[in-house]
């Protein structure tokens, strides 16, 4: 199979790959702080009720 610009495959696997996922204990301390305050998201819900 012929690549863009004569890149090889493993190069352009490289430079396209996703990030690894992160361990289980790192997504949930990033749930937490995106976690809102009952008073944070009164105040979201009246400022944007149709959401």
């Amino acid at each position: 199979m012929t690549y863009p610009f004569g890149a090889a495959r493993a190069e352009l696997e490289k430079a396209f790959a996703l990030p690894s996922v992160p361990p289980a204990s790192e997504s949930n301390r990033v749930s937490r702080a995106r976690e809102l305050s009952e008073s944070d998201r009164a105040v979201a819900l009246f400022e944007h009720p149709d959401h």
